[in-house]
């Protein structure tokens, strides 16, 4: 249901996000603070923040918060983290980058690299230190990683489309994920990247 209610939020349609966030409440009635009381909470929070009620999105990001905590729910928490981080991100950008910070180092020991990538740019966005080594290393695909050792070898798109039996343009793709996935800014920090693992090997 919260789901649900993301969705029609992300059409555009706050009356039936909460119409869908009203009926994960009254589920939750008998929940006694357990999941679905964290769950409409948290969809509470996404309604009362896409209808101009930034306070009261606070207390409700807050009351998931609490929840989530309690029932040991590491990734739930840290994704309540971020959206707090974000409501909090005009009124308290010190209090923002506190909970992002915490979001961010729960992302990154769960190996959600999606996640950890979004709370990265949060923490830029409002001025604070993000991460500053690679943000995906380990999850390039096999593909990917031959491309990588190929860029490492100093080959060229046109190459190693050639190599490898594909277009230039699904190699130049290749090569711009691999750089976005290492978190470099050009070939010759993957040619680095690259020689550093080969003499690890």
């Amino acid at each position: 249901m919260e789901t649900l209610v993301v969705a029609h939020l992300t059409l555009d349609d706050l009356a039936a996000a909460t119409e869908a966030a009203a009926r994960l409440a009254e589920l939750a009635g008998g929940d006694g603070g357990g999941q679905v009381e964290a769950l409409a909470a948290s969809a509470a929070a996404h309604v009362a923040r896409a209808g101009g009620r930034p306070d009261e999105a606070r207390r409700r990001l807050e009351r998931a918060l609490d929840l989530f905590s309690r029932l040991d729910f590491p990734y739930e928490t840290a994704l309540v983290r971020l959206e707090l981080a974000r409501a909090l991100s005009d009124s308290g950008p010190e209090l923002a980058v506190a909970e992002a910070r915490s979001a961010l180092a729960t992302f990154e020991r769960l190996g959600a690299a999606g996640d950890a990538d979004a709370t990265d740019a949060l923490l830029r966005s409002l001025g604070a230190a993000g991460r500053t080594g690679p943000k995906r290393v380990g999850v390039l695909t096999r593909r990917e990683q031959e491309v990588l050792r190929l860029v490492g070898q100093g080959l060229s798109n046109p190459e190693i489309a050639q190599r490898l039996f594909i277009s230039r343009k699904t190699a130049a793709h290749h090569v711009s994920n691999v750089l976005a996935k290492l978190g470099v800014r050009n070939r010759a920090g993957a040619i680095a990247y690259a020689t550093r693992q080969a003499d690890q090997d």
